[in-house]
């Protein structure tokens, strides 16, 4: 697939942007301040109805102005589909092949968008929260059942949170505890049994990259015993209630996948704690390869790629891997020219 148009209007730093692309490889190189990660966060936006930036879609509005609309068109296997998104203060409009459309995760079904940021080199060594969104956004946009029970459990665990603080209806955190039990069954089968996929793939990623022969690893990390599997709404449910009281006092669940965490090991040790700067770069490095492949194995077709200001973090050796794993459409942006891109993609000029 690739984006053949796009159109931004009113849209972070970008007063009107309208544009062409075949299906190579482009890249934007520039100071600060150009605008083109907001070019990327555009393209983004307008595949998923959602940001990577921000949760709050309302932010990309141009300072001022009253909304911001994007269109574009994406090709999927020679067939065009027309994608509009207007946002405003008050709400967001989807459309999508002329017909109007009340969810993002509708909006972009079907779609497939990787992007690569400096803050995931940080993923290895950084909060659990950057673990976490890897493995869930990478879920939601393969697996239609595990994006469905993402917002089902969010949405009922802000329920019960609220409850929690305000101390009022204490009975509904009965009701509360079961629809969030069913929600974290779905989201903790669909994240081990994917972790347990895609180990081999991973594992090959990380000898590719790295060199070496060292056995990477990764360990799921609950925030709450798991005894059987097979048991696991039931257990999730009784600890829900056992952690009634504590959570009173926190004001918020102190259990659930919403707290969970992965540990990364190489040869059976921990990468947080012992890795060097170069292995937790072929880490992460190994994991974003694996999310291309798996996007593109579950689509039928390979995702838009999108690398904001990552290639100036990597060695040769690493970028020219990377590369070499984009099969299909690509943006990349540059504080300065990259002599190896030179030759491989071509120029976007944002002040045209």
């Amino acid at each position: 697939m690739f984006v053949k148009t796009l159109d931004m209007v009113s849209f972070r730093n970008h007063d009107h942007l309208s544009m062409t692309f075949g299906e190579e490889m482009y890249r934007l190189i520039g100071p600060n301040g150009l605008g083109k990660t907001n070019f990327l966060e555009g393209i983004y936006v307008s595949m998923t109805g959602r940001s990577f930036r921000t949760n709050a879609l309302k932010e990309v509005i141009t300072f001022g102005e009253e909304y911001s609309y994007l269109a574009s068109t994406v090709q999927i296997d020679a067939f065009d589909h027309k994608m509009e998104l207007t946002v405003k203060e008050d709400g967001k409009h989807y459309m999508r092949d002329n017909n109007p459309i009340k969810r993002a995760k509708d909006y972009g079904r079907g779609l497939g968008v990787v992007v690569f940021e400096p803050k995931h080199l940080q993923m290895i060594q950084g909060s659990p929260s950057g673990r976490r969104s890897f493995l869930d956004d990478m879920l939601r946009m393969i697996s239609p059942a595990y994006d469905e029970s993402y917002s089902g459990y969010y949405h009922v665990l802000y329920q019960r949170n609220y409850v929690l603080r305000k101390l009022k209806e204490p009975s509904l955190l009965d009701v509360y505890d079961r629809r969030l039990s069913a929600y974290a069954t779905v989201l903790l089968k669909e994240r081990l049994r994917f972790l347990k996929r895609m180990a081999p793939s991973v594992s090959k990623y990380y000898e590719i990259i790295s060199g070496d022969r060292e056995i990477l690893e990764i360990r799921y990390k609950s925030s709450f015993p798991v005894m059987r599997i097979e048991d696991l709404e039931s257990e999730f449910y009784e600890s829900l209630k056992s952690s009634r009281e504590s959570d009173r006092e926190r004001g918020r669940t102190g259990i659930g996948p919403h707290l969970d965490d992965l540990s990364f090991l190489l040869d059976g040790v921990e990468a947080k704690k012992y890795a060097s700067t170069g292995q937790v770069r072929s880490i992460v490095l190994a994991l974003k390869c694996l999310e291309i492949e798996r996007v593109d194995d579950f689509l039928g077709s390979a995702p838009v790629v999108l690398l904001d200001d990552v290639l100036s973090e990597l060695d040769d050796m690493r970028r020219d891997v990377l590369l070499s794993e984009i099969k299909g459409q690509c943006f990349i942006t540059s504080a300065e020219e990259i002599n190896s891109l030179k030759q491989r993609s071509t120029a976007i000029d944002l002040n045209r």
